[in-house]
């Protein structure tokens, strides 16, 4: 085929009903409601997106379009990486590299108190006319804010950018300070309805008293963004057209403000650290197709001590995205996209419901103070932990496919920001009995009851299973009778074993068991049955779907202390 002639070929056209019968022939009799996802904020994901999906939206769409684009600047985000320094001298020195290697911003976050000379802050100033600021300072170090006394008149205009500060802060007026921080709510297991209907709550007792539009002039947004890559993308977009909503409803014009993101440490682990690298890049390509102004990738060992390469590879992965993707000259890289579009204008309507309820309760401050707004976010945190003890969601290297011989790292975050230092993470509980298993002594053993081809695929999962605690089991040869089987477990020392077999196998050997060894079956079996097995010593059974930190818990309890 030659290129005219691929160029003069066209696609047939196709309906949703035809796709609709294609997938239900080939689920084969399964329903097709089950290729629908439901997400945690109650909102359903589609399998297919059609053209007659968008043009439901009918004139919200184009407004939708204008606000996503309207309230950003430019097309484009800054890099804005963190630089870990023990003195201002060092900070100056690093800051240098790394501005030169590719970081488009001076961001200060306070680790520890620094002292500053006049002469470092006048280097200082000199940085930041020319590079946009980021500073994220504590009651105990506001001493950098000096350098604005170190910038003449005449290049005060040259100094932008934002500032992160927990006392009120004189600074020139292209340097914005009113932050709405929906971080916390983020760390806290708040999910995007919440994280957006707070941050319009957030601002409407900004905005209660002062001047709107000087307000504005200051007001900058942070968000931390997990790696549900698409629903990250629509919760940016959203946020802008309910900040056009919400200026709306004030008569005013929306003006452009700048979104600061980073990378979600919700998502991140201790265990395989370097799946971390995975999340960060997810984390990050949403955040920058759903339009932020600058974003931070936190090191894949930032929960523990990052190291020099880790935070050049942090910055690496948004110099790879803006060098390959080329999506920093566009504006709005999501529009028209019939998913993304129809998942946007699902979350605008849905958290601008949930804003409501919270102005009824009393605004945000008054539904913190009652509770509600709390337990509202904790029963949506307890929800996800399900889905993660369950494996109907999975972390890599920490719920599934988990290396038991791996070393766990024991040192916790250390930076002085409570923010990291408490935030809630799915990966936390499997930390916990991972580091329990190094402290346990605890024989264990996986037990053939047929030919390895008969069983295999049963121990294969028991022995993923185990090893998400920690527990690395002996696999044994093929044993066909109750007599071997407790000779096995006798001559091993066995505290607990799993026995891997057909129905009909378990229901022959269980009754001639007389080990002292705990013991579970592999797969779902009725309550009755594992109550007429639990006389033989078979305790229950492990199955896909089984919740795993309880019982994994339990097992570990078998055994005994290592030191």
């Amino acid at each position: 085929m030659t290129i005219e002639s691929m160029k003069k070929t066209k696609f047939s056209q196709r309906t949703y009903a035809e796709w609709q019968q294609a997938a239900e022939q080939a689920l084969k009799g399964k329903p097709l409601e089950g290729l629908k996802t439901p997400t945690i904020e109650g909102l359903t994901l589609e399998p297919l997106y059609t053209k007659e999906m968008l043009d439901s939206l009918g004139n919200a769409l184009p407004l939708q379009v204008a606000a996503v684009q309207n309230s950003k600047t430019k097309p484009g985000w800054l890099v804005a990486q963190e630089v870990d320094a023990i003195s201002a001298k060092d900070f100056l020195a690093k800051i240098k590299e790394d501005l030169a290697r590719g970081n488009e911003m001076i961001v200060y976050t306070s680790f520890q108190k620094m002292d500053w000379t006049d002469s470092e802050l006048e280097e200082l100033a000199g940085l930041i006319t020319k590079y946009p600021l980021y500073f994220k300072v504590t009651q105990e170090d506001q001493e950098i804010l000096r350098v604005f006394d170190f910038v003449g008149n005449e290049q005060m205009e040259n100094v932008q950018g934002v500032i992160f500060s927990e006392e009120p802060v004189h600074v020139p007026r292209n340097v914005r300070t009113a932050l709405i921080d929906l971080l916390p709510v983020h760390n806290s297991g708040g999910t995007i309805v919440h994280e957006l209907g707070i941050a319009l709550s957030m601002l409407a007792e900004e905005m209660e008293t002062g001047n709107f539009t000087e307000k504005a002039d200051r007001l900058w947004f942070r968000f931390a963004v997990d790696t549900q890559f698409f629903q990250e993308i629509a919760k940016l977009r959203a946020f802008r057209v309910l900040w056009t909503a919400f200026c709306s409803a004030y008569g005013q014009p929306a003006k452009a403000v700048p979104i600061f993101t980073e990378t979600s440490v919700r998502s991140y682990s201790k265990l395989d650290q370097y799946v971390n690298l995975l999340r960060a890049g997810n984390a990050t390509f949403s955040a920058v197709l759903g339009g932020a102004d600058a974003h931070t990738v936190h090191p894949h060992d930032f929960l523990t001590k990052p190291e020099p390469v880790s935070r050049r590879i942090a910055r690496n992965v948004q110099l790879v995205i803006k060098e390959e993707a080329h999506v920093s000259h566009v504006a709005d890289t999501a529009a028209g996209s019939y998913f993304i579009e129809t998942l946007t204008k699902e979350y605008v309507d849905a958290a601008w419901n949930y804003f409501l309820e919270i102005e009824e309760a009393g605004g945000y401050i008054e539904a913190m103070k009652s509770g509600w707004l709390t337990d509202d976010i904790q029963a949506k945190w307890m929800e996800r932990e399900g889905e993660i003890a369950s494996r109907k969601a999975s972390l890599i290297g920490t719920n599934i496919y988990a290396n038991p011989q791996e070393p766990v790292k024991d040192a916790e975050i250390d930076y002085s920001h409570i923010e990291y230092a408490t935030a809630k993470r799915l990966a936390t509980p499997f930390e916990k009995l991972r580091t329990r298993s190094k402290e346990t002594l605890l024989k264990t053993a996986v037990l053939h009851l047929g030919p390895l081809k008969d069983v295999k695929r049963q121990s294969d999962f028991i022995v993923g299973y185990l090893a998400v605690g920690g527990i690395e089991p002996l696999l044994s040869p093929e044993l066909a009778t109750a007599d071997s089987i407790n000779s096995f477990l006798s001559e091993q020392e066995i505290d607990y074993a799993v026995l891997c077999g057909t129905k009909e196998k378990l229901a022959e050997v269980i009754p001639g068991l007389a080990a002292k060894a705990a013991i579970d079956v592999a797969g779902k079996y009725p309550q009755e049955q594992l109550s007429e097995w639990k006389q033989f010593g078979v305790r229950g059974s492990i199955y896909n779907g089984k919740p795993l930190t309880d019982k994994l818990e339990q097992i570990l309890s078998l055994g005994k202390k290592a030191f």
